[in-house]
Order: C-alpha cells, then structure tokens, then sequence
C-alpha cells in the first residue's frame, strides 16, 4: 500500500472516530437531559439546553416560588424537593406541588367567580423565554402553553391567556390549571355549557379537585339554562355524579336544587339510587327539616313500597332495609349480630334478628324515623327467642329532635324464655310542640357494663304503629 493510501485509511478513521464521539456525545447528553430534567433540571440544561421537560420544570418551579416564596429556596429546586431524588418521587413531588398551584392560584371559589391574578415572578422575561423555547422544540407541549397562559394572565392580558390555556387543554387533559382558569372565566361570561365542560375534565382526572370545583357547579345548577345542561350531564352518569351529589346540598343557597336535580334523574338511563339520595335525606334531617325529608323519600319510593308505607315502614321486613332514615338503620357493634332473616315458621316471610354471642356484648342500635302527628299511638309487634342477662331489651319512641320520650313510649323489659311468638304493645303520645318527628328504637336496657354481660336471640316481625282513635282518659289527680 502507497504513502497516499495509508494516509487516506488514517483519515477516514480519524473522521470516523470524531463522527462516533460526537454520535456517543449526542446520544448521552440528549439522554442525560431527559433522564436529570425532572429530578434537575438545571443540570439536564448543561447536558441539552433546549430539553423541552427541563425548560418547563425550570419555569414551573418559578412560577411556585413566586406563590410562595416562604417555601422555596431557589428557583432552579421545588420546595422539599432534592435535586439527588429519584427521577420516579421528583415527578410525583412536582405533580403535587402543581396541583396545589393550580388551585392555591385562586383566593376565591363558589359564588365570586373573580379570577384572582397570579403573582409574576421576579424573573418572568426568563421564564417567558423557558417556556417559549420549550414550545419552539416541542411544539405539542401543553405544560409550557399553560406556562405562557399563566405568565399573560398575571400581566392582566385575559386575551392571549385564554389562547394558551385553551391550546394547553386541547393538548392534554391533565393540566388542572389550564381545566380550572378555563371552568371559571367560562362561567363568568355565561358560558355554562363550556364551564361544566372544563368541570367534567377536572372532575374526571383530578378528583380531589371537587372542593374548588362543586362550589361552582352548585351556582350553576340555581340557574335554570345552567341547570338544564347540568342535569344532562348528569343523565349520562359520569364517574363523579355520587360525589357531586353528595356534596351540592352544602354548597346551594336554596335546598329544594338537590331535589329538583334528583326529580329529573328518575328518567335518566341510570336513576338514583339509595346511595345517591341519602347525603341528601341525611342532610335534610341534620337541619331538621323532618317533613321536606320525608317527601323527598316518598318520591323515590317503588310503587309497591309507596303503597304500603303507613306510619311505620317496613314493619314486617319483608323489604331489605335501605339504611335511610325513614326505613330501618341498623347500626351493627361488638358481640351481637343484627339481621334480617327468614322466618323458620313461615316459609317466604322474614323478621328481624338479633343475636347476642356470649360475653360483654357492645349493642348499638335499629331505629326508624318516623313522622306522627300529635295525638295517641299503639305500637304493637310480635316476639320470640331466648334472652339470658340482668337486663332486657325494649322498644322506644323518642323525639328526633331532643331524644326525649314521647308519653308511654316504651314497651315492658323483653327477656327471658319465649318459645312461642309473644305480643309486645304499648300506648304512646306525641306532644302538640317540640317532637315533629320521632326515633322507633329498639334499645339494650344496659345501665353499667355488668349489665352488657348478656346472650341468646330474639326474633321481631310484624311491627306497626297505629292511631288510637279514642285514647282513655289519664286518672283523675291521686286515683
């Protein structure tokens, strides 16, 4: 081989060595950045400095800091967060912080529909520039539109801020800051359908978001073209209606709106059910608003069930209770099993059971809210077990609103031996003032733990309450 060929070869392996350094340089440094531009995001610049993600964590950081300068101690590091963590923690570190911007942004919720401005950052022309290379490389990043969104909306340009924030949120639907100042320009303007829209997002992929986001929807729904739209939304029962409806009854000026929203989910392909109705029903006897309560359950009543209802419902347990007020609750405790099962002497009926293993038993209770009138009242129900203890049990009728005991309202001790099905009745009445709506309890006579130390089963079946027509007259004073 020649002079001149062995120079050419030298050549060529020298222009391959430079070409396979600056390959491994690239593939290195592009790979450092996007490794180091969560966990830090100023050395992922040294490595790339137009890294797209470390532009955007470097102006999100900015943009925290300038919230709460208290907490952060450098602009280039998240507060509480190293820059050694592991890539995995620094992401979900950064991911909470930005939420709770997100939302912390804004001073106001519910009924002031006044956005509050951000506060710009100190070195926002930076930041602006953080953001705008980060689109200029990757022009699909919501998180630097959103950036930009921001950064005009502390400048006071509601214009161009709903450019970037409408770009942001048409790119990604976890941006909670672009869902959020979108929720809420739109409902200022009148945009309802727009608003609950952004709410639907924000309710979907962040759903811790309901407090900042229920307030506003709650506003909406006392409108009557918001809550036409709003109703349609929730005809279509989207994974956030039960959360919704639980909260709305705390966040409404008007109480019959949760009402009226139910009334038309009847008709929805998915009607309420007892879970959606009862933060509602419970809400209303909180406020002891006893009677709207109970017509608020009727209305949801099956037909068969609404047929039957009388004073007492359910009195034979031949329906599964529903746990609301106005069926049976039973409240379950240590020691005792309460249920409803089949009667062994009548085959398709049913009664209640109350089973007491052995030992210091910790009852709680079964009660029924019912709604009498003032005037006398029998109660009257049927009995059979087998009771052991120093104490019984008894059935009670208490005002709901002070748990006092309405005159006569309590049945002799049951305990003992009782083979065959036993009458328990008494005679109560109901005060003209003070007892609007009233606890049917079934009650463990226990005064002292001693008295817990108690075993055996009773059945129930066949309880109702019903008016007396002509109540005997009380002895005369002394007779």
């Amino acid at each position: 081989m020649t002079i001149k060929g062995h120079f050419r070869l030298r050549l060529r392996m020298l222009v391959f060595a430079v070409a396979g350094l600056i390959l491994i340089w690239l593939v290195v440094s592009r790979s450092l950045g996007a490794y180091l531009a969560d966990a830090a995001p100023q050395a992922a610049l040294w490595f790339d400095s137009q890294q797209p993600e470390a532009l955007v964590n470097l102006a999100d950081e900015a943009l925290i800091a300038a919230r709460a300068p208290e907490n952060v101690g450098r602009a280039d590091q998240a507060p509480g967060q190293d820059a050694s963590a592991p890539d995995g923690l620094a992401k979900v570190t950064r991911y909470i912080q930005n939420l709770t911007h997100a939302f912390s942004a804004f001073e106001t919720i519910g009924r002031n529909l006044t956005i509050s401005r951000p506060t710009a950052p100190a070195n926002a022309p930076a930041v602006r520039k953080w953001a705008t290379e980060a689109v200029m490389n990757d022009p699909l990043n919501a998180p630097a539109l959103r950036i930009l969104g921001q950064l005009a909306e502390a400048d006071s340009d509601d214009t161009n801020a709903s450019k970037f924030m409408q770009a942001a949120d048409s790119l990604s639907l976890h941006e909670p800051y672009a869902s959020y100042w979108l929720m809420r320009h739109s409902a200022a303007t009148g945009d309802y359908e727009s608003a609950i829209y952004y709410a639907d997002i924000l309710l979907r992929t962040n759903p811790q978001s309901d407090i900042y986001v229920v307030p506003l929807l709650a506003e909406i729904s006392e409108d009557k073209t918001g809550a036409a739209l709003l109703k349609a939304v929730l005809a279509d029962n989207p994974p956030w209606r039960r959360q919704f409806i639980a909260a709305l009854p705390n966040n409404v000026t008007d109480g019959r709106i949760p009402l009226d929203l139910l009334l038309a989910l009847r008709t929805s392909p998915v009607p309420p059910t007892n879970e959606d109705i009862a933060p509602y029903i419970n809400f209303l006897v909180a406020q002891k608003f006893y009677g709207f309560a109970y017509y608020t359950w009727l209305q949801f009543l099956p037909p068969e069930q609404l047929r039957q209802a009388g004073l007492l419902f359910n009195g034979s347990f031949e329906a599964p209770p529903s746990g609301l007020p106005f069926d049976w609750k039973i409240t379950p405790g240590a020691g005792v099993t309460i249920d409803v099962v089949s009667r062994p002497d009548k085959t398709g009926q049913h009664a209640l059971l109350v089973d007491f293993q052995y030992g210091r038993v910790d009852y709680h209770s079964v009660t029924e809210l019912v709604m009498l009138g003032p005037g006398t009242y029998e109660f009257k129900g049927e009995y059979k077990g087998e009771l052991a203890g120093p104490r019984g049990m008894k059935w009670r009728v208490v005002c709901a609103n002070n748990g006092t005991i309405a005159s006569g309202g309590e049945s002799p001790m049951i305990t003992g031996i009782m083979k065959d099905w036993k009458t328990v009745a008494f005679t109560f009445t109901i005060p003209d003032k003070d007892c609007a709506a009233q606890y049917v309890r079934l009650d463990l006579e226990a005064r002292m733990a001693s008295e817990q130390l108690i075993s055996g089963s009773i059945l129930f079946d066949d309880l109702q309450i019903s008016r007396v027509a002509n109540p005997p007259s009380p002895p005369p004073p002394g007779g």
